[in-house]
């Protein structure tokens, strides 16, 4: 299995060839159902009925688990689509309900107008029949949506992006994507030493259910009640679970483009810079942790990485794309020092993400 690669063909066929436990990171969004065409002999999104398109990526996401190191992540974009005047058909539906008068297949009822799900009926699939294990949903916001004449709904201004993990325990560096606080009370105060008085009135002030609206409005989270852990971290806070990120225009042919910087907290957190070129375990924060005041929050501080002592050298995590596109997941991984693999049907796509991915190569 070659890395830094792109692999031209089906994303069923080609996964195939790849070994078990193999990638570390898989960051993709697959052709969404009934949206577009792409132009291309076996392309994925032009079936005829969900239940079919469905299949194909259930078909898909079995091969992605078996490839995924037990340590792995998959980070999934997927957006939906409103039914339509056409044959919409599903088979979970009753046969009748698909009918039209004498017996004549017809749009079924219920469908047209109606957001349709693809993306969360397949996510409930994939945990139900194949037991991948949802840890997030997230709402990618895009500020700079597209506009819509629609007049008898809102427009539609976010995606959900899927984090999927096939085991309980997997590797996830929180440290590298955390957001500065927005205000240097918490650093100032809480990390700083001081005497016992003092930490009681610090967390009595955060506690209080009357905080002035100054406070309110820097972003700091009131302390958690005595005996609870507390959720401040001097280095940052935990990012959430809403994400607004602009999307990126781009001057290419290609229909659906990410924009590098969703790409990014997804590789920093998701995928080792650092792996054992003999045994494969991946380095992790060593960490010393020191215990103030039951009611102050833990301070943890990054010593150093952890070190399996095989004395092999190191290499970097590989992010596979299986529907490559443009190249934007490669890019986002050559930029931070990761290895990637691409596999993209279109040959026309493929050319485009090939110069993008040379014009990175420059840069690094």
């Amino acid at each position: 299995m070659e890395t830094n690669k792109i692999y031209q063909g089906d994303t069923l066929t080609v996964l195939k060839t790849f070994p078990d436990d193999s990638i570390d990171c898989i960051i993709t969004s697959p052709p969404y159902w009934g949206l577009r065409n792409y132009e291309v002999e076996g392309q994925i999104g032009l079936e005829k009925t969900l239940d079919e398109y469905l299949k194909k990526l259930l078909d898909i996401t079995l091969e992605l688990k078996r490839i995924l190191k037990p340590s792995g992540v998959l980070w999934w974009n997927h957006g939906d689509c409103y039914g339509s005047h056409r044959d919409w058909t599903y088979s979970d539906i009753p046969l009748k309900a698909q009918l039209g008068e004498g017996g004549k297949k017809d749009k079924v009822k219920g469908m047209e107008k109606c957001l349709l799900l693809q993306n969360y009926r397949l996510i409930l699939k994939m945990i139900d029949e194949q037991g991948w294990i949802l840890r997030n949903s997230i709402i990618w916001h895009k500020p700079n949506h597209m506009p819509s004449s629609v007049k008898d709904r809102f427009s539609n201004s976010y995606e959900p992006v899927f984090m999927l993990v096939k085991n309980k325990k997997y590797w996830f560096d929180l440290d590298a994507v955390r957001v500065q606080h927005k205000s240097n009370f918490y650093k100032e105060k809480l990390v700083s030493k001081q005497s016992h008085q003092e930490t009681k009135e610090i967390n009595r002030y955060y506690r209080n259910k009357t905080l002035n609206e100054s406070y309110k409005k820097s972003g700091i989270r009131n302390a958690q009640e005595p005996n609870e852990p507390n959720a401040f971290n001097p280095k940052g806070k935990n990012p959430g679970d809403v994400w607004e990120i602009p999307t990126q225009p781009f001057p290419g042919s290609h229909f659906a483009t990410f924009p590098v910087k969703l790409i990014e907290p997804m590789i920093l957190s998701s995928c080792p810079a650092e792996i054992c070129k003999k045994c494969g375990k991946p380095r992790e924060r060593s960490r010393t942790e020191h215990h103030g005041h039951k009611m102050v929050a833990k301070e943890h501080q990054t010593i150093g990485w952890t070190d399996c002592n095989c004395n092999a050298g190191w290499e970097p995590g590989i992010v596979l794309d299986p529907f490559f596109g443009s190249g934007t997941t490669g890019l986002a991984a050559m930029k931070l020092g990761r290895r990637y693999i691409g596999i993209e049907l279109n040959p026309e796509y493929i050319k485009i993400a090939q110069k993008r991915l040379s014009q990175q190569s420059l840069i690094n």
